[in-house]
């Protein structure tokens, strides 16, 4: 797996969007555009401890995330997600910052896609 794989599994993007590079470029587009906001939710859920919107808000990031086939940054958003359902706040503060330390590679490796 390269080290681009690691944050982005390329093939699986393509497969994903039926090749059309055009509309990976938008997605990126857009995501780079929504995360500032859909982290301030998570970061708001983690700090007023509320599961219920955690849950939610992790959830629709993680939904993203997998569409962008990112799946470290996804499995990140799970982790947060599943602390939310089972309203377990515990560690939710490291999850959070592994989500963010995996969002901004995310965010780099769009900045750099020539695809």
């Amino acid at each position: 797996m390269t080290a681009e794989n690691d944050v982005v599994n390329i093939e699986e993007l393509k497969e994903i969007m039926d090749g059309d590079m055009e509309l990976i470029r938008d997605c990126f587009a857009d995501f780079v555009q929504d995360y500032p906001e859909a982290f301030e939710e998570i970061r708001n859920a983690v700090i007023e401890k509320d599961g219920p919107k955690l849950d939610s808000s992790a959830h629709k990031l993680k939904g993203t995330l997998r569409y962008l086939a990112a799946e470290p940054a996804a499995e990140a958003a799970y982790a947060l997600e599943s602390s939310g359902k089972s309203n377990d706040m515990n560690s939710v503060e490291e999850k959070l910052e592994k989500l963010n330390k995996e969002c901004k590679r995310l965010l780099e490796f769009i900045s750099n896609f020539k695809g």
